[in-house]
């Protein structure tokens, strides 16, 4: 009793309340022997407290923020950007006086030094280096930026020998607080939740918070996620870090609350395009922060579960450009204290002082080095341009094709993290040409306009490693995966392993082994298309019509139907006024909307890039006529999306964030648990996104009346539209619709095996003791492949488009044979006396293959050409693809795309053979008329983390076209 009254007395400084926290604690723990310049002012006389007593707010640090750059000439504050909730970032620039005098100069001339084309290793000798640190990514990971506010006062007002150190050899860039917004809500639910008196139980709600929490950002995106896409205006950083090119680059995090403290290196596995010099550098400053930490007793971890291979978090990114990127990973305190299971304790402050123990050690090392950290930033530079001069990929070439504006979105993207670009002045025909989707060859007419991206720059294996269509793993960490998988351990991966920018993007993209020639300049400007109506008002006026294939399109539908105009889907192509026009075109009759329309076409054909032409006729000359049967009338979609606990936070705030930034399209967010008792009649779409709960749970939660009341709904004329949700609305119990999981109907499509032999498998997972079984002769061993030397040597999937990236890289053994029916396979491992399998059996071999489902991969989807969600769309598709079940669609339900066959399904990622065979020939997402309404399937989410521009239209078509073409809705009287 005596140790926790005690321990509640040194733990009271940490609550969320006004009064005064205890004195002493902070500054001489944080920082022993420090002597500090009294005309700055500490955090304390700023905002009453001290670094660690209780989680600074974000407005708090902004007025402390603004009280040291006031009073130091050290210190520069340099906004960047504004969160959605209008709260605005900065970086701090922290160094010597004559440095931050001369501020812009001094970037300008290290972003020289850290050109190779520019300098020399002779050339850096004196120059300062330059470390970013960045805090607080995740919202809910609170400490850190805590951390960060000490370290700046540290910096600022430093006089011991250290921190003069520190100054005097590098310019420190402090983004104090990455995410203020997830912050904010964080710190909201730990005031809502706080006690008088502080609990360490992990099950308090002051630990636990509530759903959305506050990890993601205003949108909820996981902004350590975002740094090669910059969906989110916080990710606006990069461009001002590619500005820099700094030598260091911290990235601060929270982790489990039983856990210690990470900090990098990493394990495996490694993306092949970091600097070669990554294990030397970043055991190099581990070493000194394990000594800083050692000091004190912390423990601490490293190489244990984070890994280097996708280059989209912090860290990572900065690691192509020329950085040391440093992990921090501390375990949560939440703002005040958590007691352990094993019974140990953990403070906040301490929390705290693990950053800044971590910083200063990283901060310190790094101005140890002197000018060796700059020529390991040439060094990786140098590579990068070396590898773009003498490899295989020498340029990547993306046409203005059929999707312009994603090009240009794509090529500004590049330009943005520091990629040099160049675009094509003038219309030329290059051969040689590989498409990164299909593998195949050729010549290719380049518009003016079309896009270069040289290999042989500084930032070439950034470059690689966000456009290559598949990024290769070695034979070593595959061995490791697969034996991970087979024992029950799960996949090693930590994220998804493909995300190249061309794919997700839906473009036209080439690399060539050459750099072609062409026009090709590095800043051009091109006369904009036409857009808005076309011309002066035609003498007789049917209407107009514009094409509907484009994303500028899909906006203007959007805008026209919210603002009540009646537009028409075009079934068939046509032609008209000497104009041909594809199906999906949109068409505007003058009768069913008045004059006056013209002028409103006009502007939303301004607004969104698109040209709007006069149909002068109804006549077509060729394809359907205009006021015929192939123009489906559409309807203005209402459009509700559920949310609350039951769904999950990214999955919704993808869809919220798009509808309300990008789309511009009214809904109405409706907790899920609140689904029975709304009133469904006001709406005709319900978007149901991907859900954190079970089928199950969810079925429980809606009881017998809201799912009955549901598809009531639907019959009634509703457009229901299942977001990565088919393991509820594909439930077979359900009735909402006849698509099934494949889980769900192994008795009718039971999924074909590309596998070990079973006995393989069967040895290479978890250790059964069955006794003895029949001699091999005696067995039928013909159904599976031959015996290999381990059965953890198999080599993934790769499609034609990817073979290219993995010709020279030890994979491991190809699989050979082709798939067999489970029952075949399985017949092998029956036990005796057993001549076929039972369903248990089946469920047991299906649930081994859904093991080997891809931690995140790139799919290609073929396109049903016919149904109206698709019209005008691409034959084929580049589908994200994170579930780990397949969708079994037979008449009357119908596939919008299908997953391609074994052969040509990969395009970029990990796939295993074991779920290739699975997944191939299933529903990437399905319609089905249910009454007079329908359901809309997707296996996966067509805008993961806003990062699948191609394949989002597909549901916006859902959303636009669904209630009008799809279901059938009342007539109007």
């Amino acid at each position: 009793m005596r140790r926790w009254t005690l321990l509640v007395a040194l733990l009271s400084c940490a609550t969320l309340s006004s009064a005064a926290p205890a004195p002493g604690v902070g500054l001489d723990r944080l920082f022993p022997g420090a002597r500090f310049d009294p005309a700055v002012p500490t955090q304390e006389s700023v905002v009453g407290f001290t670094p660690g007593s209780r989680p600074i707010t974000y407005d708090e640090l902004m007025r402390y923020v603004g009280a040291v750059a006031a009073a130091s000439k050290r210190v520069k504050v340099l906004p960047y950007a504004k969160t959605y909730e209008d709260r605005e970032l900065v970086v701090i620039a922290v160094g010597e006086e004559s440095t931050i005098a001369g501020l812009d100069a001094f970037r300008d001339e290290h972003a020289k030094l850290t050109d190779p084309r520019r300098t020399s290793d002779a050339a850096v000798s004196g120059a300062k280096s330059v470390a970013w640190m960045a805090y607080g990514i995740h919202g809910n990971e609170i400490s850190s930026t805590d951390a960060a506010a000490a370290l700046l006062y540290w910096l600022a007002a430093g006089e011991d020998d250290r921190a003069r150190a520190v100054r005097k050899a590098s310019l420190v860039l402090i983004d104090p607080c990455e995410n203020p917004d997830g912050r904010e809500r964080a710190l909201s639910q730990i005031r809502w939740f706080a006690h008088k008196t502080p609990t360490g139980d992990l099950d308090d709600l002051s630990h636990t918070a509530i759903w959305p929490y506050g990890r993601g950002n205003h949108y909820m995106f996981d902004m350590n996620r975002d740094w090669i896409t910059l969906t989110q205006p916080e990710s606006r950083r990069v461009a001002e870090i590619a500005k820099w090119n700094p030598q260091v680059m911290v990235d601060s995090h929270e982790m489990g609350q039983e856990s210690t403290y990470l900090f990098s290196p990493a394990r495996p596995p490694l993306n092949p395009f970091l600097p070669k010099s990554y294990l030397e550098q970043a055991r190099l400053y581990a070493a000194d922060q394990a000594k800083a930490l050692d000091a004190r007793s912390y423990p601490y971890y490293t190489r244990e579960w984070d890994d280097e291979f996708f280059p989209g978090y912090g860290s990572s990114w900065a690691m192509y450009r020329g950085a040391v990127g440093i992990l921090y990973e501390m375990s949560q305190t939440n703002g005040t204290f958590v007691l352990k299971s094993s019974g140990e304790t953990r403070t906040y402050l301490q929390a705290v002082e693990h950053h800044v123990i971590s910083s200063v050690a990283n901060l310190s090392t790094l101005a140890a080095s002197g000018p060796k950290a700059i020529a390991v930033t040439l060094a990786t530079r140098r590579d990068g341009i070396e590898r773009g001069t003498t490899g295989k990929v020498r340029a990547w070439v993306l046409p203005r094709g059929r999707f312009p504006d994603r090009t240009d979105a794509l090529g500004r993207l590049l330009m943005n993290q520091g990629i040099e670009v160049q675009r094509l002045s003038a219309q030329t025909t290059v051969s040689g040409l590989v498409d990164s989707a299909t593998g195949e060859s050729r010549s290719v007419d380049l518009p003016a306009g079309s896009w270069l991206v040289p290999m042989d720059q500084p930032s070439g294996n950034l470059a690689r490693a966000i456009l290559d269509p598949h990024v290769p793993m070695n034979a070593d960490f595959l061995f490791a995966e697969r034996k991970s998988i087979e024992t029950g351990k799960g996949t090693r991966s930590y994220d998804t392993t493909a995300w190249s920018l061309p794919l997700l993007f839906g473009v036209e993209a080439y690399w060539s082994a050459t750099k072609p020639a062409g026009a090709w300049q590095p800043d051009i400007k091109l006369p904009l298309p036409p857009a808005g109506v076309e011309g002066s008002p035609a003498p007789t006026t049917f209407g107009w019509v514009f094409e509907g294939s484009s994303d500028g399109a899909g906006l203007a539908v959007a805008d026209l139907l919210q603002a009540g105009v009646s537009l028409r889907l075009a079934e068939k192509p046509f032609r008209v006024d000497g104009r041909e026009f594809a199906a999906g075109s949109i068409l505007v009759k003058k009768e069913a909307n008045g004059t006056d329309v013209g002028r409103l076409l006009d502007d939303v054909g301004k607004k969104h890039g698109i040209a709007i032409m006069t149909a002068s006729t109804a006549l077509a000359e060729t394809g359907a006529d205009l006021g015929g049967g192939f123009f489906h009338a559409l309807a203005a979609p209402h459009i509700a999306v559920l949310t609350g606990p039951a769904v999950s936070r990214e999955g919704y705030g993808a869809i919220w964030h798009w509808l309300d930034t990008v789309v511009g399209l009214r809904f109405s967010a409706i907790d899920l648990a609140s689904l029975p008792g709304t009133d469904l009649r006001r709406y005709n779409v319900v978007v149901v996104p991907p859900l954190d709960w079970s089928a199950s749970a969810v079925k429980a939660v809606l009881g017998k009346g809201g799912l009955d009341g549901l598809k009531e709904w639907v019959e009634g004329g509703g457009t229901l539209i299942g977001v990565g949700a088919s393991e509820l609305l594909a439930d077979k119990d359900l009735g909402l619709t006849k698509a099934r999981l494949r889980s769900q109907a192994l008795d009718t499509s039971p999924p074909l095996v590309w596998s070990l032999r079973a006995d393989e498998a069967e040895a290479a997972g978890t250790l059964a003791a069955p006794g003895l079984d029949a001699p091999e002769d005696k067995k039928d061993a013909k159904a599976s492949p031959p015996k290999r030397t381990s059965p953890y040597d198999v080599a993934p999937v790769i499609g034609p488009g990817a073979k290219a990236f993995v010709e020279g890289t030890d994979i491991g053994t190809p699989l050979g044979g082709a798939p067999v029916d489970l029952d075949t396979w399985l017949k092998p491992v029956l036990p005796s006396g057993q001549s076929a399998p039972k369903d248990e059996d089946r469920r047991r071999v299906d649930d081994r293959l859904r093991r080997f489902a891809p931690q995140g991969a790139l799919l290609r989807a073929d396109v049903d050409p016919d149904l109206y969600l698709t019209w005008g769309q691409p034959s084929d598709l580049t589908v994200y693809y994170g579930a780990d079940d397949a969708l079994i669609v037979r008449p009357p339900v119908r596939a919008l795309a299908v997953f391609s066959g074994i052969d040509t399904i990969q395009r970029g990622g990990l796939l295993w053979p074991e779920f290739a065979a699975r997944l191939a020939k299933t529903a990437y997402a399905s319609q089905e008329s249910v009454g007079r309404g329908q359901v809309i399937l997707f296996i996966d989410h067509p805008d993961f983390r806003g990062w699948t521009i191609g394949t989002r239209r597909l549901l916006l078509n859902a959303l636009l076209y669904g209630p009008g073409v799809g279901a059938q809705a009342p007539a109007a009287w």
